[in-house]
């Protein structure tokens, strides 16, 4: 069994073109980790005065929100500009701007130059990611999907984790310029890469349209799209499903970030980056080992089942290790839950690709980034929310109940995938097979 599944992703990389996307792919999540572990560095963990809630709920709605606002025109030009030029240009663009950061945001007030830096930088990650996610089907067999985005998001997610730990220990040698500068170099190394594919990762031949009548037909296209995907519930449960799974999953975020400020204070800020690093690499182990586990699931469990096993083990992570503030009980939450976001996003990501029509792809991968986006969000909000009302018991009980409403949520998930016909395991899908 595991020579074959070695020989099937050998078989995968065979294609050249799957290659070079996957290489621009790592060096562009690589990238990402290591600039926001600089961005991280700056705007949230060194100013320890303003480690509230409160002040991270800020910059999740100052940094993601308005992102979500473009997100859905993204995904519709996904759909309608060669997608080769996209992956390009999202990475050249990011390059030169984190080269030439500090030359112009000194001329802006305060820290708004950063902050705009970073919208700009996450709109565009999540446009590349769009728009790889559109493109994968074209370059695989449909019977690869599975495998094929276990490949993509677990080589994507251990190599943000590589960028985001490097980062963290660049940024405690040399000034944030220098480290910002080596994000920006990869970028423009993935550029290249994705430069050389050698087709424009669309099915057919389109014309391409000028800017003027592309943003015209936005709207259209985008109402089209999004009936479309609420018409399938193979499309629009699991989108349901990784929105309520981001919430948790950033819930717990949020709660690690506090217990770092809180247990390292002034004059401890290798402490803090330590920590930080610890906490990134255990969430980072957790999803090489779904990655590499994702696939043997999938030969018992359908999509559906993956994903609430995934919520599942998440859940019970939080019920089991909630309790106890310690980084070591940190580095377990974020190993759960890196193995279960993992596993649950792997079988969403293949559901929905499989679930639509290549030409809908691109915005409904438009619509995953905004929950994704909108789930950082609203777990800032639940923690501003209940954080101060829960105290002496504080983080602790509000970890154990959100794992305690995470395992509800699994099983309300469970009977709605059974009655939108959506089969949990193979023995269901020969009861019920195709799509709703």
């Amino acid at each position: 069994m595991k020579a074959r599944r070695h020989h099937e992703v050998r078989e995968l990389l065979r294609d050249r073109d799957l290659r070079l996307l996957l290489i621009a792919q790592f060096l562009a999540q690589a990238a990402d980790g290591l600039a926001q572990a600089v961005f991280a560095d700056v705007l949230v963990l060194e100013p320890l005065n303003e480690g509230t809630p409160g002040r991270i709920l800020t910059l999740f709605a100052i940094t993601l929100l308005p992102y979500s606002l473009l997100s859905p025109f993204m995904g519709v030009l996904v759909d309608r500009w060669p997608r080769r030029h996209v992956l390009v240009w999202t990475n050249a663009i990011r390059g030169l701007m984190l080269l030439s950061l500090f030359v112009w945001t000194r001329a802006l007030p305060g820290t708004s130059g950063l902050f705009g830096a970073t919208l700009l930088l996450l709109g565009l990650g999540r446009l590349f990611l769009t728009t790889k996610g559109a493109v994968l089907p074209v370059l695989l067999h449909e019977h690869h999907l599975l495998r094929g985005n276990a490949l993509s998001g677990g080589g994507g997610m251990v190599a943000t984790l590589v960028g985001a730990v490097v980062g963290i220990a660049v940024v405690s040698l040399v000034p944030p310029e220098g480290a910002f500068a080596a994000a920006g170099a990869v970028y423009l190394a993935a550029a290249l890469a994705a430069g050389a594919i050698s087709t424009p990762l669309s099915h057919g031949i389109r014309e391409v349209a000028p800017l003027r009548v592309a943003v015209v037909g936005v709207g259209r296209d985008l109402l089209e799209g999004l009936k479309v995907i609420w018409q399938r519930a193979h499309a629009r449960l699991p989108l349901l499903s990784i929105f309520l799974l981001r919430t948790l999953a950033m819930f717990v975020a949020i709660s690690a970030i506090l217990i770092i400020k809180n247990t390292f204070g002034e004059g401890e800020r290798v402490g803090r980056l330590s920590s930080s690093a610890l906490a990134l690499g255990a969430a980072g182990v957790g999803a090489f080992v779904g990655a590499v586990t994702a696939p043997r699931a999938g030969d018992r469990l359908q999509r559906g089942g993956l994903m609430l096993f995934g919520f599942a083990i998440s859940s019970a992570g939080i019920v089991a290790l909630g309790g106890i503030l310690n980084i070591y009980a940190v580095m377990g939450l974020t190993f759960l839950g890196g193995y279960g976001g993992f596993v649950t996003k792997v079988a969403v990501d293949a559901a929905v690709q499989d679930a639509l029509p290549d030409d809908y792809r691109g915005r409904a991968f438009a619509l995953y980034d905004i929950l994704y986006n909108a789930a950082s969000v609203v777990a800032g909000a639940l923690m501003v929310m209940f954080y101060d009302a829960a105290r002496p018991a504080g983080l602790r009980s509000l970890l154990i109940v959100s794992g305690f409403v995470g395992l509800i949520v699994t099983a309300l998930l469970a009977k709605m995938f059974r009655r939108a016909g959506i089969p949990l395991n193979h023995a269901e899908a020969q009861v019920a097979p195709g799509t709703v």
